[in-house]
């Protein structure tokens, strides 16, 4: 069961909520949920032999994962390259879920784990100069929380989550029209697309589906999580 949050964490909860949507300030915003995607493909990659020549982040929100699956099994270099598809565009909603969490369980080391684990990993294979002065700001972030654990570090970690899993559900519904459209850009759908002769649209619907079956796995502890929250805004309003 979720523990009972001070009135102000939902607060930074909708403070969260809202960031992506900020002229000038979303932008910056949406450029943590980035280095969260880009390492989303690095955590299902490496494990399995695959390489990362580098990580790139750019000003206007966007990044680059460069992968290379050469040293991958050839009896499982298909399931990878799915996994890797897929492992960006879910990496803000689930760390973003997770963050959430364990603020309202009153959990320190839960966003720990997941803030060190990122600003580790982005630390490692971002290359370019400003996604490397981002990431140094976003470790900083990390190691606050860490070190100096307060009630102003739970309240920044549920500001942080509530970025995090807003911005995620927003790229989605983003890419989502493009494909409407037909909007000539270059996601991970469209790559794959091109990759392995799959439309970007039938990519697309696979994710939502993959990740429609991970939220109904995680059903219980997301509806009670889903529960505090709602409670909690409601009692603010």
């Amino acid at each position: 069961m979720t523990t009972a949050a001070p009135p102000l964490v939902f607060v930074a909860l909708l403070v969260g909520a809202a960031l992506p949507f900020v002229p000038v300030v979303g932008r910056a915003a949406r450029i943590a949920a980035t280095i969260v995607h880009e390492v989303g493909h690095v955590v299902v990659v490496v494990p399995f032999g695959g390489q990362i020549r580098r990580i790139d982040l750019h000003p206007d929100g966007s990044g680059e994962a460069w992968v290379q699956l050469g040293r991958v099994p050839g009896a499982i270099r298909w399931l990878v390259r799915v996994l890797n598809l897929y492992a960006g565009y879910s990496a803000p909603l689930w760390a973003g879920v997770l963050l959430v969490t364990g603020v309202l369980h009153g959990s320190r080391w839960l966003p720990v784990v997941v803030l060190g684990v990122v600003g580790v990993v982005a630390l490692l294979f971002v290359r370019n100069w400003f996604g490397l002065l981002v990431v140094v700001g976003f470790d900083a972030l990390a190691l606050w929380v860490a070190v100096r654990p307060s009630d102003a570090t739970v309240l920044v970690v549920a500001a942080v989550g509530a970025l995090f899993v807003v911005d995620g559900l927003r790229s989605v519904v983003q890419v989502a029209r493009w494909l409407l459209t037909g909007a000539r850009v270059q996601t991970d759908f469209h790559i794959a697309a091109a990759e392995m002769r799959v439309p970007a649209s039938l990519w697309f619907v696979l994710f939502v589906a993959v990740n429609a079956v991970a939220v109904w796995l995680a059903r219980v502890p997301l509806a009670e999580s889903w529960e505090a929250v709602a409670a909690g805004v409601r009692a603010l309003v």
